[in-house]
Protein backbone atom coordinates (compact mmCIF):
# COMPACT_ATOMS: atom_id res chain seq x y z
CA UNK A 1 0.00 0.00 0.00
CA UNK A 2 1.12 3.77 -0.83
CA UNK A 3 0.74 5.20 2.13
CA UNK A 4 0.43 8.41 0.52
CA UNK A 5 -2.03 7.68 -2.07
CA UNK A 6 -4.16 6.09 0.27
CA UNK A 7 -3.87 8.58 2.98
CA UNK A 8 -5.44 11.36 0.85
CA UNK A 9 -8.00 8.95 -0.54
CA UNK A 10 -8.96 8.32 3.19
CA UNK A 11 -8.82 12.13 4.12
CA UNK A 12 -10.96 12.66 1.58
CA UNK A 13 -13.05 9.61 2.56
CA UNK A 14 -13.56 11.17 6.08
CA UNK A 15 -14.25 14.71 5.00
CA UNK A 16 -17.45 12.95 2.54
CA UNK A 17 -18.64 11.42 5.63
CA UNK A 18 -18.23 13.30 8.54
CA UNK A 19 -20.61 16.51 6.38
CA UNK A 20 -23.00 13.90 4.50
CA UNK A 21 -23.71 11.60 7.27
CA UNK A 22 -22.29 12.49 10.86
CA UNK A 23 -22.89 16.12 11.28
CA UNK A 24 -26.61 15.57 10.03
CA UNK A 25 -27.17 12.94 12.61
CA UNK A 26 -25.34 14.27 15.77
CA UNK A 27 -26.66 17.51 15.27
CA UNK A 28 -29.88 17.83 17.04
CA UNK A 29 -27.85 16.29 20.09
CA UNK A 30 -25.01 18.65 20.13
CA UNK A 31 -27.73 21.91 20.02
CA UNK A 32 -29.58 19.86 23.10
CA UNK A 33 -32.64 19.33 20.91
CA UNK A 34 -32.69 15.57 21.60
CA UNK A 35 -31.80 14.52 25.22
CA UNK A 36 -33.38 11.15 26.21
CA UNK A 37 -34.03 9.63 29.49
CA UNK A 38 -32.68 6.83 30.42
CA UNK A 39 -34.39 3.36 31.39
CA UNK A 40 -33.84 3.54 35.04
CA UNK A 41 -35.95 6.72 35.07
CA UNK A 42 -38.18 5.82 32.68
CA UNK A 43 -38.90 2.82 35.50
CA UNK A 44 -39.32 5.11 38.30
CA UNK A 45 -41.69 7.54 36.52
CA UNK A 46 -43.82 3.99 35.67
CA UNK A 47 -43.88 2.92 39.02
CA UNK A 48 -44.19 6.67 40.59
CA UNK A 49 -46.96 7.08 37.99
CA UNK A 50 -48.75 3.42 38.84
CA UNK A 51 -48.10 4.17 42.58
CA UNK A 52 -50.05 7.29 42.68
CA UNK A 53 -52.89 7.05 40.42
CA UNK A 54 -53.94 3.00 40.87
CA UNK A 55 -52.16 3.03 43.97
CA UNK A 56 -50.11 0.20 43.09
CA UNK A 57 -47.35 -1.40 45.56
CA UNK A 58 -45.23 -3.68 44.02
CA UNK A 59 -44.47 -6.24 46.45
CA UNK A 60 -42.59 -9.33 46.55
CA UNK A 61 -43.14 -11.68 43.13
CA UNK A 62 -43.53 -8.58 41.30
CA UNK A 63 -41.65 -6.87 38.45
CA UNK A 64 -41.42 -4.46 36.47
CA UNK A 65 -39.97 -4.23 32.72
CA UNK A 66 -38.97 -1.76 30.67
CA UNK A 67 -38.42 -1.66 26.88
CA UNK A 68 -38.38 0.92 23.72
CA UNK A 69 -41.18 0.21 21.65
CA UNK A 70 -41.96 2.17 18.54
CA UNK A 71 -44.47 2.75 15.24
CA UNK A 72 -42.07 1.74 12.56
CA UNK A 73 -44.41 2.13 10.01
CA UNK A 74 -45.04 5.05 10.99
CA UNK A 75 -42.09 6.27 10.69
CA UNK A 76 -41.36 5.03 7.25
CA UNK A 77 -44.34 7.08 6.14
CA UNK A 78 -43.06 10.04 7.27
CA UNK A 79 -39.77 9.80 6.03
CA UNK A 80 -40.62 8.69 2.71
CA UNK A 81 -43.26 11.61 2.91
CA UNK A 82 -40.90 14.57 4.23
CA UNK A 83 -43.16 14.80 7.12
CA UNK A 84 -40.72 14.65 10.33
CA UNK A 85 -40.47 18.18 10.56
CA UNK A 86 -44.31 18.53 11.04
CA UNK A 87 -44.66 15.56 13.31
CA UNK A 88 -41.97 16.98 15.60
CA UNK A 89 -43.73 20.43 15.94
CA UNK A 90 -47.32 19.25 16.56
CA UNK A 91 -47.35 15.52 17.29
CA UNK A 92 -44.49 14.37 19.11
CA UNK A 93 -44.89 16.01 22.61
CA UNK A 94 -48.23 14.30 22.92
CA UNK A 95 -48.03 11.13 20.38
CA UNK A 96 -44.70 9.92 20.19
CA UNK A 97 -43.90 7.33 17.83
CA UNK A 98 -41.19 5.99 19.97
CA UNK A 99 -42.15 5.17 23.94
CA UNK A 100 -40.56 3.61 26.66
CA UNK A 101 -43.17 1.42 27.72
CA UNK A 102 -43.01 0.01 31.41
CA UNK A 103 -44.35 -3.03 32.14
CA UNK A 104 -45.64 -3.56 35.59
CA UNK A 105 -45.72 -7.33 36.47
CA UNK A 106 -47.85 -7.91 39.43
CA UNK A 107 -47.43 -11.29 41.70
CA UNK A 108 -51.31 -11.89 40.82
CA UNK A 109 -50.10 -12.81 37.08
CA UNK A 110 -51.68 -9.12 36.00
CA UNK A 111 -49.66 -6.35 33.64
CA UNK A 112 -50.20 -2.98 33.59
CA UNK A 113 -48.29 -0.75 31.37
CA UNK A 114 -47.28 2.73 31.39
CA UNK A 115 -45.87 4.67 28.30
CA UNK A 116 -43.55 7.24 28.51
CA UNK A 117 -42.41 9.73 26.23
CA UNK A 118 -38.68 9.26 25.77
CA UNK A 119 -37.51 12.93 25.77
CA UNK A 120 -39.85 14.64 28.02
CA UNK A 121 -41.00 12.00 30.65
CA UNK A 122 -44.24 12.43 30.26
CA UNK A 123 -47.11 9.66 30.69
CA UNK A 124 -48.76 9.59 27.21
CA UNK A 125 -50.38 6.13 27.23
CA UNK A 126 -51.35 3.68 29.79
CA UNK A 127 -53.15 -0.12 30.00
CA UNK A 128 -54.66 -1.92 33.04
CA UNK A 129 -54.79 -5.47 33.14
CA UNK A 130 -51.83 -5.48 29.67
CA UNK A 131 -53.85 -8.81 28.39
CA UNK A 132 -56.32 -6.64 27.43
CA UNK A 133 -54.52 -4.70 24.89
CA UNK A 134 -53.94 -7.62 22.65
CA UNK A 135 -56.63 -10.97 23.68
CA UNK A 136 -60.04 -10.98 22.24
CA UNK A 137 -62.60 -9.09 24.40
CA UNK A 138 -65.76 -11.41 24.58
CA UNK A 139 -67.40 -8.22 25.13
CA UNK A 140 -66.31 -6.41 22.07
CA UNK A 141 -69.55 -8.05 20.07
CA UNK A 142 -72.03 -6.16 22.40
CA UNK A 143 -73.03 -2.83 21.06
CA UNK A 144 -70.09 -0.58 19.53
CA UNK A 145 -72.66 2.11 19.66
CA UNK A 146 -73.10 1.97 23.50
CA UNK A 147 -69.77 1.41 24.30
CA UNK A 148 -68.14 4.28 22.23
CA UNK A 149 -70.79 6.54 24.28
CA UNK A 150 -69.56 5.10 27.29
CA UNK A 151 -66.15 5.37 26.38
CA UNK A 152 -66.27 9.37 25.63
CA UNK A 153 -68.30 10.25 28.81
CA UNK A 154 -65.96 8.48 30.64
CA UNK A 155 -62.89 10.01 28.83
CA UNK A 156 -64.24 13.75 29.20
CA UNK A 157 -63.53 13.05 33.17
CA UNK A 158 -59.73 12.47 32.20
CA UNK A 159 -57.66 15.65 32.34
CA UNK A 160 -55.48 16.27 29.84
CA UNK A 161 -57.72 15.02 27.29
CA UNK A 162 -60.64 16.74 25.39
CA UNK A 163 -63.30 14.52 24.35
CA UNK A 164 -65.09 16.40 21.47
CA UNK A 165 -61.39 16.98 19.69
CA UNK A 166 -62.38 12.61 18.91
CA UNK A 167 -64.38 11.38 16.85
CA UNK A 168 -65.86 7.52 16.59
CA UNK A 169 -64.57 5.56 14.34
CA UNK A 170 -67.35 2.72 14.78
CA UNK A 171 -64.60 0.05 15.40
CA UNK A 172 -62.91 -1.67 18.22
CA UNK A 173 -59.88 -3.32 18.95
CA UNK A 174 -59.89 -7.05 19.20
CA UNK A 175 -59.38 -5.90 22.68
CA UNK A 176 -62.19 -4.33 23.41
CA UNK A 177 -61.08 -0.67 23.36
CA UNK A 178 -63.18 1.46 21.09
CA UNK A 179 -61.22 3.72 18.44
CA UNK A 180 -61.77 7.52 18.36
CA UNK A 181 -59.85 9.42 15.87
CA UNK A 182 -58.83 12.90 16.22
CA UNK A 183 -60.25 15.72 14.39
CA UNK A 184 -57.05 17.74 13.82
CA UNK A 185 -55.91 17.35 10.71
CA UNK A 186 -52.97 14.12 10.54
CA UNK A 187 -49.96 13.86 8.91
CA UNK A 188 -50.63 14.00 5.39
CA UNK A 189 -53.58 11.14 4.94
CA UNK A 190 -52.29 9.09 8.50
CA UNK A 191 -54.29 9.82 11.61
CA UNK A 192 -53.82 9.91 15.07
CA UNK A 193 -56.59 7.26 16.91
CA UNK A 194 -56.84 6.91 20.40
CA UNK A 195 -58.16 3.60 21.96
CA UNK A 196 -60.12 3.43 25.09
CA UNK A 197 -61.62 1.54 27.54
CA UNK A 198 -62.63 2.88 30.83
CA UNK A 199 -60.12 2.34 33.63
CA UNK A 200 -58.55 0.01 31.25
CA UNK A 201 -56.99 1.46 28.51
CA UNK A 202 -56.29 4.68 27.06
CA UNK A 203 -53.49 4.87 24.41
CA UNK A 204 -53.10 5.88 21.00
CA UNK A 205 -51.85 4.51 17.66
CA UNK A 206 -51.09 5.98 14.25
CA UNK A 207 -54.00 4.84 11.22
CA UNK A 208 -52.25 4.64 7.89
CA UNK A 209 -53.28 4.86 4.53
CA UNK A 210 -54.29 1.10 3.50
CA UNK A 211 -52.06 1.43 -0.01
CA UNK A 212 -48.83 2.52 2.13
CA UNK A 213 -49.53 -0.27 4.72
CA UNK A 214 -49.74 -2.66 1.56
CA UNK A 215 -46.67 -1.16 0.56
CA UNK A 216 -44.93 -2.39 3.38
CA UNK A 217 -46.20 -5.61 3.67
CA UNK A 218 -45.26 -6.36 0.10
CA UNK A 219 -42.14 -4.81 0.48
CA UNK A 220 -41.18 -7.14 3.86
CA UNK A 221 -42.65 -10.23 2.03
CA UNK A 222 -40.42 -9.47 -0.95
CA UNK A 223 -37.50 -9.17 1.34
CA UNK A 224 -38.26 -12.30 4.05
CA UNK A 225 -38.17 -14.71 0.44
CA UNK A 226 -34.84 -12.90 -0.48
CA UNK A 227 -33.56 -13.11 2.90
CA UNK A 228 -34.40 -16.72 2.82
CA UNK A 229 -33.76 -17.99 -0.73
CA UNK A 230 -30.92 -15.78 -1.24
CA UNK A 231 -28.85 -15.75 2.08
CA UNK A 232 -30.57 -18.69 4.64
CA UNK A 233 -30.23 -21.80 2.07
CA UNK A 234 -27.00 -20.36 0.94
CA UNK A 235 -25.49 -20.42 4.37
CA UNK A 236 -26.74 -23.78 4.84
CA UNK A 237 -24.53 -25.37 1.59
CA UNK A 238 -21.83 -23.03 2.73
CA UNK A 239 -21.55 -24.96 6.37
CA UNK A 240 -21.70 -28.17 4.76
CA UNK A 241 -18.74 -27.40 2.29
CA UNK A 242 -16.70 -25.70 4.81
CA UNK A 243 -16.43 -28.73 6.69
CA UNK A 244 -15.63 -30.73 3.41
CA UNK A 245 -13.39 -28.17 2.14
CA UNK A 246 -11.73 -27.64 5.87
CA UNK A 247 -11.00 -31.25 6.22
CA UNK A 248 -10.01 -31.75 2.12
CA UNK A 249 -7.23 -28.66 2.63
CA UNK A 250 -6.03 -29.57 5.94
CA UNK A 251 -2.58 -30.51 4.40
CA UNK A 252 -2.66 -26.66 4.08
CA UNK A 253 -3.92 -25.41 6.57
CA UNK A 254 -4.30 -26.12 10.40
CA UNK A 255 -7.23 -26.92 12.20
CA UNK A 256 -6.43 -24.67 15.26
CA UNK A 257 -7.19 -21.88 12.66
CA UNK A 258 -10.06 -20.15 13.46
CA UNK A 259 -10.52 -21.55 16.81
CA UNK A 260 -9.91 -17.98 18.48
CA UNK A 261 -11.53 -16.13 16.89
CA UNK A 262 -14.72 -18.15 15.72
CA UNK A 263 -14.47 -19.19 20.05
CA UNK A 264 -14.37 -14.80 20.62
CA UNK A 265 -17.40 -14.79 18.25
CA UNK A 266 -19.66 -16.64 20.06
CA UNK A 267 -18.86 -15.28 23.31
CA UNK A 268 -19.10 -11.72 22.38
CA UNK A 269 -22.76 -12.22 20.57
CA UNK A 270 -24.03 -14.61 22.78
CA UNK A 271 -23.53 -11.93 26.10
CA UNK A 272 -24.66 -9.28 23.42
CA UNK A 273 -28.12 -10.98 23.52
CA UNK A 274 -28.62 -11.53 26.92
CA UNK A 275 -27.96 -7.49 26.63
CA UNK A 276 -30.43 -6.65 24.28
CA UNK A 277 -33.14 -9.18 26.01
CA UNK A 278 -35.27 -6.01 25.70
CA UNK A 279 -34.95 -5.81 22.01
CA UNK A 280 -36.24 -9.24 21.80
CA UNK A 281 -39.23 -8.57 23.82
CA UNK A 282 -39.52 -5.02 21.21
CA UNK A 283 -38.82 -7.53 18.40
CA UNK A 284 -42.08 -9.91 19.03
CA UNK A 285 -44.84 -7.12 19.50
CA UNK A 286 -46.23 -3.68 18.30
CA UNK A 287 -46.13 -0.99 19.89
CA UNK A 288 -49.30 -1.80 21.89
CA UNK A 289 -49.08 -5.35 23.01
CA UNK A 290 -47.08 -6.58 25.56
CA UNK A 291 -44.81 -9.63 24.99
CA UNK A 292 -44.78 -13.26 27.35
CA UNK A 293 -41.67 -12.72 28.68
CA UNK A 294 -41.77 -17.12 28.23
CA UNK A 295 -41.65 -16.32 24.79
CA UNK A 296 -38.82 -13.81 24.81
CA UNK A 297 -36.97 -16.37 26.72
CA UNK A 298 -37.51 -18.88 24.05
CA UNK A 299 -36.49 -16.31 21.37
CA UNK A 300 -33.16 -15.43 23.88
CA UNK A 301 -32.06 -19.12 23.65
CA UNK A 302 -33.16 -20.06 19.78
CA UNK A 303 -31.21 -16.99 18.84
CA UNK A 304 -27.88 -18.34 21.61
CA UNK A 305 -28.53 -21.47 19.31
CA UNK A 306 -27.92 -20.36 15.56
CA UNK A 307 -25.55 -18.19 17.11
CA UNK A 308 -23.39 -21.72 18.34
CA UNK A 309 -24.27 -22.81 15.02
CA UNK A 310 -22.80 -19.78 13.13
CA UNK A 311 -19.72 -20.02 15.49
CA UNK A 312 -18.98 -23.19 14.04
CA UNK A 313 -19.31 -22.24 10.48
CA UNK A 314 -17.59 -19.26 10.97
CA UNK A 315 -14.41 -21.57 12.39
CA UNK A 316 -14.99 -24.59 9.56
CA UNK A 317 -14.58 -21.40 7.05
CA UNK A 318 -11.76 -20.01 8.34
CA UNK A 319 -9.96 -23.40 8.51
CA UNK A 320 -11.48 -23.90 5.03
CA UNK A 321 -10.82 -20.96 3.41
CA UNK A 322 -6.89 -20.92 4.58
CA UNK A 323 -6.50 -24.26 2.80
CA UNK A 324 -8.20 -22.42 -0.59
CA UNK A 325 -6.46 -19.83 -0.96
CA UNK A 326 -3.20 -21.47 -0.07
CA UNK A 327 -3.27 -24.21 -2.12
CA UNK A 328 -4.09 -21.45 -4.77
CA UNK A 329 -0.96 -20.11 -3.85
CA UNK A 330 -1.60 -17.54 -1.91
CA UNK A 331 -1.50 -16.57 1.69
CA UNK A 332 -4.01 -14.50 3.23
CA UNK A 333 -4.15 -14.71 6.80
CA UNK A 334 -0.51 -14.46 8.18
CA UNK A 335 -0.24 -16.77 11.07
CA UNK A 336 0.75 -15.79 14.84
CA UNK A 337 3.78 -18.79 14.45
CA UNK A 338 5.21 -15.23 11.89
CA UNK A 339 8.25 -13.83 12.92
CA UNK A 340 6.47 -10.89 11.97
CA UNK A 341 3.10 -11.26 13.02
CA UNK A 342 3.00 -8.57 15.30
CA UNK A 343 3.89 -5.82 12.77
CA UNK A 344 1.30 -7.54 10.06
CA UNK A 345 -1.27 -6.95 12.89
CA UNK A 346 -0.40 -3.17 13.12
CA UNK A 347 -0.15 -2.82 9.37
CA UNK A 348 -3.20 -4.57 9.12
CA UNK A 349 -5.53 -2.26 11.87
CA UNK A 350 -3.66 1.40 9.75
CA UNK A 351 -4.50 0.04 6.25
CA UNK A 352 -7.75 -1.03 7.79
CA UNK A 353 -8.65 2.60 9.36
CA UNK A 354 -7.96 4.37 6.28
CA UNK A 355 -10.29 1.76 3.94
CA UNK A 356 -13.10 1.91 6.68
CA UNK A 357 -13.17 6.01 5.94
CA UNK A 358 -12.98 5.18 2.05
CA UNK A 359 -16.11 2.77 2.19
CA UNK A 360 -18.06 4.97 4.90
CA UNK A 361 -17.59 7.68 2.32
CA UNK A 362 -18.53 5.43 -0.48
CA UNK A 363 -21.66 4.31 1.26
CA UNK A 364 -22.78 7.63 2.26
CA UNK A 365 -22.85 8.74 -1.69
CA UNK A 366 -24.06 5.30 -3.46
CA UNK A 367 -27.07 6.01 -0.32
CA UNK A 368 -27.64 9.43 -1.29
CA UNK A 369 -27.72 8.48 -5.13
CA UNK A 370 -29.59 5.68 -4.63
CA UNK A 371 -32.21 7.47 -2.45
CA UNK A 372 -32.63 10.18 -5.23
CA UNK A 373 -33.06 7.22 -8.13
CA UNK A 374 -35.41 5.18 -6.17
CA UNK A 375 -36.84 7.39 -3.61
CA UNK A 376 -35.43 5.53 -0.48
CA UNK A 377 -37.40 5.83 2.82
CA UNK A 378 -36.61 4.72 6.18
CA UNK A 379 -38.69 2.61 9.09
CA UNK A 380 -37.30 2.18 12.44
CA UNK A 381 -36.41 -1.02 14.25
CA UNK A 382 -36.00 -0.71 17.93
CA UNK A 383 -35.09 -4.14 18.31
CA UNK A 384 -31.84 -2.84 17.95
CA UNK A 385 -31.74 0.30 19.79
CA UNK A 386 -29.80 0.99 21.95
CA UNK A 387 -32.61 2.25 24.09
CA UNK A 388 -33.27 -1.60 24.58
CA UNK A 389 -29.94 -2.41 25.81
CA UNK A 390 -28.94 -3.09 29.85
CA UNK A 391 -25.59 -1.51 28.87
CA UNK A 392 -25.62 0.29 25.80
CA UNK A 393 -21.68 0.38 25.86
CA UNK A 394 -21.72 -2.97 24.36
CA UNK A 395 -23.49 -1.99 21.21
CA UNK A 396 -19.68 -1.89 19.29
CA UNK A 397 -18.75 -5.35 20.30
CA UNK A 398 -21.63 -5.99 17.26
CA UNK A 399 -19.04 -4.50 15.10
CA UNK A 400 -16.31 -7.37 16.11
CA UNK A 401 -18.66 -10.35 15.89
CA UNK A 402 -19.43 -9.04 12.26
CA UNK A 403 -16.09 -8.12 11.23
CA UNK A 404 -15.19 -11.79 12.47
CA UNK A 405 -17.77 -13.51 11.12
CA UNK A 406 -18.99 -11.55 7.49
CA UNK A 407 -15.73 -11.33 6.55
CA UNK A 408 -14.08 -15.04 7.23
CA UNK A 409 -17.59 -16.56 5.76
CA UNK A 410 -18.36 -14.52 3.14
CA UNK A 411 -14.93 -13.16 1.54
CA UNK A 412 -12.70 -15.45 2.67
CA UNK A 413 -13.86 -19.10 2.37
CA UNK A 414 -16.66 -17.67 0.28
CA UNK A 415 -15.23 -16.28 -2.56
CA UNK A 416 -11.94 -18.56 -2.29
CA UNK A 417 -14.51 -21.59 -2.75
CA UNK A 418 -15.65 -20.11 -6.02
CA UNK A 419 -12.50 -19.15 -7.35
CA UNK A 420 -10.97 -22.81 -6.20
CA UNK A 421 -14.36 -24.08 -8.29
CA UNK A 422 -13.21 -21.81 -11.30
CA UNK A 423 -9.94 -23.04 -11.32
CA UNK A 424 -11.13 -26.23 -12.26
CA UNK A 425 -12.17 -24.59 -15.60
CA UNK A 426 -8.83 -23.27 -16.32
CA UNK A 427 -7.16 -26.79 -16.49
CA UNK A 428 -9.67 -28.73 -17.98
CA UNK A 429 -9.17 -26.03 -21.20
CA UNK A 430 -7.19 -27.90 -23.86
CA UNK A 431 -3.87 -27.40 -23.87
CA UNK A 432 -2.42 -24.22 -25.77
CA UNK A 433 -6.17 -22.48 -25.34
CA UNK A 434 -3.99 -20.13 -23.37
CA UNK A 435 -0.28 -19.06 -22.38
CA UNK A 436 1.51 -19.44 -19.00
CA UNK A 437 2.38 -15.39 -19.07
CA UNK A 438 -0.67 -12.77 -19.67
CA UNK A 439 -3.57 -14.11 -20.47
CA UNK A 440 -3.34 -16.90 -18.31
CA UNK A 441 -3.08 -13.83 -15.71
CA UNK A 442 -5.23 -12.01 -17.16
CA UNK A 443 -8.18 -14.92 -17.13
CA UNK A 444 -7.00 -15.79 -13.69
CA UNK A 445 -7.97 -11.94 -13.05
CA UNK A 446 -10.94 -12.33 -14.45
CA UNK A 447 -12.20 -15.55 -12.82
CA UNK A 448 -11.58 -14.30 -9.38
CA UNK A 449 -13.59 -10.96 -10.32
CA UNK A 450 -16.30 -13.28 -11.01
CA UNK A 451 -15.78 -15.48 -7.88
CA UNK A 452 -16.08 -11.99 -5.77
CA UNK A 453 -19.78 -12.11 -7.43
CA UNK A 454 -21.79 -15.01 -5.95
CA UNK A 455 -20.36 -14.64 -2.40
CA UNK A 456 -21.21 -10.42 -2.22
CA UNK A 457 -24.82 -11.05 -3.19
CA UNK A 458 -25.46 -13.79 -0.73
CA UNK A 459 -23.90 -10.70 1.88
CA UNK A 460 -26.83 -8.54 0.05
CA UNK A 461 -29.23 -10.72 0.30
CA UNK A 462 -28.67 -10.97 4.39
CA UNK A 463 -29.01 -7.57 4.76
CA UNK A 464 -32.45 -6.63 3.15
CA UNK A 465 -34.34 -7.37 6.01
CA UNK A 466 -33.31 -4.08 7.26
CA UNK A 467 -36.26 -1.26 7.76
CA UNK A 468 -34.95 0.66 4.23
CA UNK A 469 -37.13 0.79 1.46
CA UNK A 470 -37.71 -0.53 -1.05
CA UNK A 471 -35.72 -3.69 -0.48
CA UNK A 472 -33.26 -2.92 -3.98
CA UNK A 473 -31.84 0.40 -1.49
CA UNK A 474 -29.81 -1.94 0.67
CA UNK A 475 -29.26 -4.80 -1.85
CA UNK A 476 -27.49 -2.65 -4.23
CA UNK A 477 -25.77 -0.32 -1.85
CA UNK A 478 -24.31 -4.00 -0.08
CA UNK A 479 -23.08 -5.51 -3.65
CA UNK A 480 -21.04 -2.17 -4.04
CA UNK A 481 -19.53 -2.15 -0.79
CA UNK A 482 -18.95 -5.92 -0.56
CA UNK A 483 -17.24 -5.16 -3.83
CA UNK A 484 -14.82 -2.88 -2.70
CA UNK A 485 -14.11 -5.34 0.81
CA UNK A 486 -13.56 -8.30 -1.62
CA UNK A 487 -10.93 -5.95 -3.75
CA UNK A 488 -9.62 -5.00 -0.29
CA UNK A 489 -9.59 -8.53 0.92
CA UNK A 490 -7.98 -9.63 -2.09
CA UNK A 491 -5.10 -6.68 -2.31
CA UNK A 492 -4.01 -6.14 1.61
CA UNK A 493 -5.21 -9.49 3.33
CA UNK A 494 -8.36 -10.94 5.70
CA UNK A 495 -6.98 -9.17 8.69
CA UNK A 496 -6.67 -5.74 7.14
CA UNK A 497 -10.86 -6.16 5.69
CA UNK A 498 -11.54 -7.27 9.29
CA UNK A 499 -10.30 -4.68 10.93
CA UNK A 500 -12.27 -2.24 7.61
CA UNK A 501 -15.26 -4.23 9.18
CA UNK A 502 -14.72 -3.47 12.64
CA UNK A 503 -13.38 -0.08 12.43
CA UNK A 504 -16.61 1.00 9.65
CA UNK A 505 -19.10 -0.79 11.91
CA UNK A 506 -18.09 0.80 15.05
CA UNK A 507 -17.93 4.17 13.50
CA UNK A 508 -21.42 3.93 12.27
CA UNK A 509 -22.59 2.69 16.03
CA UNK A 510 -20.54 5.76 17.56
CA UNK A 511 -22.39 8.02 15.50
CA UNK A 512 -26.25 6.28 16.83
CA UNK A 513 -24.40 6.38 20.42
CA UNK A 514 -23.61 10.55 19.57
CA UNK A 515 -26.83 10.88 18.84
CA UNK A 516 -29.67 9.27 20.55
CA UNK A 517 -29.36 11.69 23.33
CA UNK A 518 -27.96 9.78 26.07
CA UNK A 519 -24.97 11.64 28.06
CA UNK A 520 -23.97 8.16 29.45
CA UNK A 521 -22.80 6.91 25.55
CA UNK A 522 -21.04 9.80 24.48
CA UNK A 523 -17.52 8.77 25.69
CA UNK A 524 -18.37 4.96 24.59
CA UNK A 525 -18.90 6.49 21.30
CA UNK A 526 -15.40 7.57 21.18
CA UNK A 527 -13.63 4.45 22.97
CA UNK A 528 -15.65 2.35 20.40
CA UNK A 529 -13.93 3.91 17.15
CA UNK A 530 -10.11 3.62 19.07
CA UNK A 531 -10.63 0.06 20.75
CA UNK A 532 -9.62 -1.57 17.27
CA UNK A 533 -6.48 0.21 17.18
CA UNK A 534 -5.87 -0.77 21.34
CA UNK A 535 -6.85 -4.43 20.08
CA UNK A 536 -3.77 -4.58 17.47
CA UNK A 537 -1.64 -2.80 19.73
CA UNK A 538 -2.37 -4.98 22.33
CA UNK A 539 -1.80 -8.46 19.93
CA UNK A 540 1.30 -6.96 18.64
CA UNK A 541 2.52 -6.39 22.41
CA UNK A 542 1.83 -9.81 22.89
CA UNK A 543 3.59 -11.71 20.11
CA UNK A 544 6.28 -9.65 20.96
CA UNK A 545 6.64 -11.20 24.45
CA UNK A 546 5.67 -14.73 23.35
CA UNK A 547 8.40 -17.25 23.67
CA UNK A 548 10.15 -19.33 21.32
CA UNK A 549 10.85 -18.17 17.66
CA UNK A 550 9.03 -18.43 14.75
CA UNK A 551 10.51 -21.76 13.44
CA UNK A 552 7.19 -23.97 14.91
CA UNK A 553 5.44 -22.24 11.94
CA UNK A 554 7.41 -23.56 8.82
CA UNK A 555 5.22 -26.90 9.06
CA UNK A 556 2.51 -24.47 7.52
CA UNK A 557 4.56 -22.40 5.36
CA UNK A 558 2.82 -24.19 2.26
Amino acid sequence: MRSSKWAVAAGIGLLIFLFMQVLPAIAPAMKGESKAIGRGEAKRIGLAYAAEHWGMDLGEGSDATITHVGDDRMAAYMTKHKLTDEYDRDWDARYPTDVYAVDIHAADGSVDRVSIHMETGKVVGWARVGDAMTDVDKAATGDVDARTAEAIAWLKTQPDYDASAWEPTGSLTPGGSVVLQSRKTGLSDAHVQLLVKPDKVLTYRYALPQAFADEIAKQRKIADKLSMTGFLLPQIVMFVLAVIYAAACRGWTSFKRGLFLSAAFFVMYAGFMFNLRPGLRASSVDMNAIASENNVSALLVTNVVILFIQALLTYFAAVGGDGLWRSLGRSLWPRWQDADYGSQIMTAMKQGYMLAVILLAAQAIVLTALGLMLGTYYGSDPSQSAYNMYYPWLLPLLAWCAGISEEIQTRFFGIGLVRKWLGVFIRSKPAGSHDASGSHIAVSRALTAIAVLPATAVWAFGHVGYAVFPWQTRFIELMIIGALFAWFMLRFGLLTVIFAHVVLDSTLMAVQMLSDGLSSDNLAGLVSVLLPAAVAMGIAWLHQRRKGGSASSAGFSR
